[in-house]
């Protein structure tokens, strides 16, 4: 890019062939071999090519040849113009005057550059001439008749009101500042405010029996005052109003539940108080009190709850006499218990005939998991929770409580440090007869009461594993558990 100090001429061209179509081509503007500007210190040279666009046009800009500095002073451009399907080339000299910015190539071009040689310099704007002839009339030839050169037409020349008849007799009127006519511009009597009110004059005061209407005392309920209704709406509604149980924020007499008379109440219900009953059963429909299913279901047996636990493996009356289990190092034991009701279980619990030896490590652990390998409740290292002891209840609670839904869980028993087993703490166990217990007896693929899992050596209770039979293995022993 030029230095800014360097003046510069936008020059443009069109080229067209006969009938109007874009030609298409270059034009070369080429200036002496090399130039040089002093006060630029800058050298300048070689050719511009501009290129005719798709109208045939160029515009392109140039440095003026006239401008101070250039050496050598006053030089041309050499223009030579390749377009295509003319017949020859053009080739001729122009000069860029810094005084004219803009300049179109048409107005310098020679009309016949093969002629003799010369420069097209634009010159300056000439004096203006004389006036010429008068030129034809115009298209108009007379205004409302007048013919005259100089046509000064009046009011009435229009069929108009002059502006000095405004507001004047025989004129027009004229409008106030608020759009009104004045009344100084209307007829006499008109606009003058109102003379008589129902044949009175001066201050008027109107009874309602000059209006032909009722008082208020007199009037009935066919004619109430705006708003003097005693009901104008009904939830809302107006009009011929009919109203459902919706609109009333009721429910219908056939979704309600009726407080006396028979009915049928489809689908489940859950309720937030339990419901009670005042008699016993007639059917296996009716709802049941506890008292009642106590006496015709328990009468005579002992019960989890009756010894204050919410579930058991089984009535601890009967374990084995002789015979506890010690638990093999680092073996995860599974201890059945079913849950017929929801309830929220805080703690797991077993009963210890008798503790020997060594204690516990820390990585001993009771547990709780749901039937699906899930674990629902750990609880702390045992070498903390089981002390030696003879004849004990051991009540381990759980970190967390476990809210549990009805269903089959098991409680879990991982035992580690004793060595050897039997230094450690008995569990309570079955009675059987002879060495294997029958305590995890089932069909199929039922739930397996008493198990223990196959992968040995933990030192943790797992929180997850897949319920299977090469992952949960009857175990022969059946150790009692309880939950509360």
């Amino acid at each position: 890019m030029l230095p800014e100090s360097i003046p510069t001429v936008r020059l443009t061209a069109q080229y067209l062939s006969l009938d109007g179509r874009p030609l298409s081509g270059s034009v070369e503007f080429q200036p002496p071999a090399l130039l040089t500007h002093a006060e630029a210190d800058l050298f300048v040279g070689g050719p511009t090519v501009a290129s005719l666009d798709s109208e045939g046009r160029i515009d392109v800009t140039l440095p003026a040849t006239d401008a101070e500095g250039w050496n050598p002073f006053g030089w041309t451009y050499a223009v030579t113009e390749r377009i295509a399907g003319v017949g020859r080339n053009r080739a001729y000299r122009i000069a860029l005057p810094a005084a004219v910015s803009e300049m179109d190539l048409a107005d310098i071009a020679p009309a016949d550059p093969a002629g003799a040689q010369y420069v097209s310099v634009p010159g300056p704007e000439g004096p203006q001439g004389e006036p010429g002839p008068q030129g034809p009339a115009g298209p108009v030839r007379s205004v409302n008749g007048h013919t005259e050169t100089d046509i000064v037409l009046a009011a009435a020349d229009l069929g108009a009101v002059a502006t000095s008849a405004a507001g004047r007799a025989g004129g027009i009127a004229q409008l106030d500042a608020g759009g009104k006519v004045p009344l100084t511009q209307l007829p006499d009597g008109t606009g003058q405010g109102v003379t008589s009110l129902n044949g009175k004059t001066g201050a008027i005061t109107l009874a309602a029996a000059d209006l032909g209407a009722l008082t208020p005392a007199t009037a009935d309920t066919r004619y109430l005052a705006v708003g003097a209704a005693p009901v104008t709406s009904v939830n809302g509604q107006t009009g011929a109003i009919t109203l459902t149980s919706g609109d009333l924020g009721a429910v219908s007499a056939d979704q309600a539940v009726l407080l006396t008379g028979a009915q049928t109440v489809a689908g489940a219900k859950t309720f937030s108080t339990v419901p009670t009953v005042s008699a016993d059963p007639a059917n296996g429909n009716q709802l049941a009190r506890r008292s009642y299913v106590e006496k015709v279901a328990a009468t005579g047996v002992w019960t989890p709850a009756a010894l204050g636990f919410k579930a058991w493996a089984f009535d601890p009356a009967t374990s084995s006499v002789t015979n506890p289990q010690y638990c093999i190092n680092g073996t995860v034991y599974l201890i059945g218990v079913p849950l017929t009701a929801d309830t929220t279980i805080t703690n797991v619990v077993f009963y210890v005939p008798g503790f020997a030896g060594s204690g516990l490590a820390a990585t001993s652990y009771a547990g709780l998991y749901n039937s699906s390998g899930t674990r629902v409740g750990v609880t702390g290292t045992l070498d903390k929770l089981i002390t030696k002891t003879e004849g004990t209840t051991v009540v381990l609670k759980l970190t967390t409580a476990y809210a549990a839904p009805a269903g089959n869980y098991w409680v879990a028993l991982l035992i580690n440090g004793p060595d050897p087993k039997t230094n450690g703490p008995a569990f309570m166990v079955g009675a059987s007869v002879g060495n294997f217990p029958g305590g995890s007896a089932r069909i199929g693929s039922a739930f397996v009461r008493h198990a223990r899992l196959s992968t040995t050596g933990q030192i943790s209770l797992p929180t997850q594993f897949t319920p299977s039979a090469t992952t949960v293995i009857a175990d022969a022993n059946a150790i009692w558990a309880a939950v509360s």
